[in-house]
């Protein structure tokens, strides 16, 4: 289960990064596009600077929620299965009884049927006396 994690925290980083490198193609102008004057140059790498940092905190963030929530899913998950396991103990246990219970019913019957025949066996002397 612990290896089901790694993965998906993996694969979240993995999508969150290649978002981060589109958003900085898109910044940088793509694809050697430039809309900008020769002059604004500066002025426009210090933006995208900034704009990836806050891009970068953003994924950092993204995926350390990612890793939480996943954490807390596998907790969940854990909890689930030992309430499934004494769930299934608490059902065996039922069905142990229920056994016992249809045992003792049998012998319970046959002590009556028995006793039974016994009184009318006492009864049938008696009346032949």
């Amino acid at each position: 289960m612990h290896g089901e994690r790694e993965v998906k925290v993996i694969c979240y980083a993995l999508i969150i990064a290649g978002l981060i490198c589109l958003a900085g193609l898109l910044l940088s102008g793509g694809c050697g596009r430039s809309g900008s004057p020769a002059g604004d140059n500066g002025e426009r790498a210090a933006q995208q600077v900034n704009r990836a940092a806050e891009l970068n905190q953003q994924a950092g963030a993204a995926v350390k929620s990612a890793a939480g929530a996943v954490g807390r899913a596998e907790q969940h998950a854990d909890r689930a299965e030992q309430l499934n396991q004494s769930a299934q103990a608490g059902a065996a246990d039922c069905q142990k009884l229920v056994e016992q219970i249809r045992s003792d019913n049998r012998r319970a019957k046959q002590i009556i049927d028995e006793l039974i025949r016994g009184a009318q066996a006492g009864a049938a002397q008696d009346a032949a006396h």
